[in-house]
Order: C-alpha cells, then structure tokens, then sequence
C-alpha cells in the first residue's frame, strides 16, 4: 500500500506542472497591440512590458515597442515577434487598438486570427482610433503614462462611470453582439487632442463593419438608454428666462427598458438627479418650480433618446438590441426600421441639501 501511495505522488506531482510552462524571463508580456492597415498589407504594433529587474538597470524604460508587417495578421504578427527574441506571450493584453480601415473592413480578420491563441483571455478592451493611426496612439506615451495600453483601459473605465461616453464591453462582449444575427455591436474610441490620448464618441458596427459613429452627446443618451450611464449631466434653459441655464446630474444608474406591443416599441428611462449649478431666478420652495425643470430636462432627454434611434435605423445598426427582444416576446423576426417607437422620460428631482430656510 506505501508503494501505491508514493508512485501516485510522483505521477501527480509529474503531470501538475504546465506541459508548455514557459519562464518569465523568456516570455514578451504584450499588453496592448496596434493594428492598422496601409497599401494592402497589416502593420501591427507590440507594446511589451519590460521584466528587467529594476536592480539590474534603475533606467530601464518600462515597456518597449516592436512592429512588424505583412500581407496577412499572421505574417504581420510573426514580423513583429522578430523583433523580440522571445515568444510572445498575450494573456495579459488590455487594449486592442484598430485603425478605421481594420474596423470597417477587417474585423472578421481579426476575430478570425485572435481566436486561434488559446492563451488570451478576451477580457480585454477593443478601440477604434478615430482620425488617426492605432500605432500613433500606441506610441502616445509620457512621464505620466509610461504604459499606454492601461493608461487607456482605465480611461475607458473610468469613463463609464463618470462623462458615460465610453463603451461598457469588453472584447468577449464585443464578438458575442457581432455574431449574433439579433444584435449589433459597438466600440469606444480613441482620438489625440493637442497631443494628449482622449475618449471619442462611440463607434457603431453592422455585422462586422463599422458605419458610423454617434456624438458625444448621442454616446452618452445611449448609455442612458442601455441602463449603463451612472452619472450624466443635463443642462436646459431656465423655464422663466432662456438666458440662464440650470445644471443637473443623476446620481444612480437609470432604470431603463424596452417594451414591445405588437408592433410598437417603447423605450423608456428613469433617472435620479440633483442640482449642480443653478442659474434660474425662480423660487425652489415651490413644487412648480421643480416640475417646470423635470419637464424640461425629460424633454431634452426625450429628443436626444429619439436622435440615438433615428441613427440606429438610418445606418441599420441595431445596437439597442430591438430585434433581439422581439424575437424573445414573438419568437420571430422582424425588421427593427418598420416598427413604431415611442419615447418615455421621467426624472426626478432630489432636493434635499438644495433649500435652506434661514431666520433672521
């Protein structure tokens, strides 16, 4: 029985390590990749984090940068690991970066070869560089921002909680809308403005190609809309003078839906705000004076949510998922351009802290 006991030792302890365990130091930890593509041909960028022990050169930058080229992603990606003398190693990638030649004609490509590397876990953030080259933002670096690839990952991050005009999925998320035929999908982007790397407005796709792009303001309504956007500022003309301006923002995620009934669609959203900034010359111990401005903020938030999905249709970009829901409730499929929409905003006001009334 001993015998037994140790010869089961030694096979376990045998066949527990990994099979293709690779050491640290032989490894390229790349954790952001460029993909653009110019005269026919794939130019891909690595943004390797350097594993130099910082007691072996207290200089030593910490990433560095190796490109590569070719007629296919693979013969671009095997160009670039060249270059580094050490086999490539991506379970660690944060930000994919593609230029708007790859995202309007090229993403099935990419999904394609990615898909093929066991070792990636899709967790990481996809983005479209607006205007400008992947491996321009890539190379964007500073005291500051010494590793670009999580600079951005937390950009985007920290977007979606606050200005709300980033995309909440990640790569896993952003394939899963693609291949389904019931959804489309859409992406963050990434602009450079007087040097600095900045969040654009979204990107949206049909199937696997990029169409358009919404504003700014569109972004963040379709968060709204999503029930993602967490704090989203509203600002409308004071209801007794259109000189002045009143300021709110929400404070919880909205509670929004879409509901469909037969061939109608309502899309509808509640949203919890608070003054910020007020400018009116009116009298807030008085309930009108708050019903005057929810009034005006649904309004404005009722114009902008029928502004996302005049888009949507336009560019036949279901991005909102309309198809999707309806085939759930109908069990079949429908064109989302032919039905009807309608639009519901309610918000409400928190006033507590806002009126103080002080006695003499």
């Amino acid at each position: 029985m001993k015998k037994f006991f140790v010869l089961t030792f030694f096979i376990l302890l045998l066949s527990s390590g990994c099979y293709d365990y690779t050491e640290l130091n032989n490894m390229a930890i790349v954790s952001g990749i460029s993909v653009d593509y110019e005269e026919n041909s794939y130019h891909v960028g690595f943004e390797v984090l350097n594993t130099v022990s910082k007691d072996d050169n207290q200089n030593q930058p910490k990433v560095y940068r190796v490109q590569g080229k070719g007629d296919s992603l693979s013969k671009a990606f095997s160009d670039a690991s060249l270059e580094l003398a050490k086999i490539p190693y991506l379970a660690h990638l944060k930000t994919l970066i593609i230029d708007e030649e790859i995202a309007k004609n090229h993403v099935k490509e990419i999904i394609d070869f990615l898909i093929r590397d066991n070792h990636i876990r899709n967790i990481f953030y996809l983005a479209v560089a607006k205007d400008t080259k992947a491996i321009d933002i890539l190379e964007n670096t500073d005291a500051n921002n010494p590793v670009v690839s999580t600079g951005v990952a937390k950009l985007i991050d920290s977007n979606i909680f606050s200005n709300n005009i980033a995309a909440d999925l990640n790569y896993e998320q952003f394939v899963t809308n693609i291949i389904d035929p019931r959804k489309d999908t859409y992406a963050s982007t990434l602009e450079i403005e007087n040097g600095v790397i900045k969040l654009g407005p979204l990107a949206i796709f049909k199937s696997y190609n990029l169409v358009s792009y919404l504003t700014e303001e569109e972004s963040v309504t379709f968060n709204v809309m999503g029930g993602q956007a967490k704090e989203i500022h509203f600002t409308v003309a004071c209801p007794n003078d259109e000189s002045k301006f009143i300021t709110l923002t929400s404070f919880n995620k909205p509670k929004s839906g879409v509901e469909i009934e037969n061939n109608t669609v309502k899309i509808s959203t509640e949203i919890e705000t608070r003054v910020v900034e007020n400018h009116c010359d009116m009298d807030f111990k008085k309930v009108e004076t708050y019903e005057s401005i929810q009034e005006s903020v649904e309004e404005k938030l009722k114009e902008q949510m029928q502004q996302v999905m005049k888009k949507s249709i336009e560019y036949n970009s279901d991005i909102l998922k309309i198809k999707q829901t309806y085939y759930q409730k109908n069990k079949n499929d429908i064109d989302f351009a032919k039905l009807e929409y309608s639009y519901e905003a309610k918000v409400i006001i928190n006033r507590n802290g806002l009126i103080f009334e002080v006695k003499e």
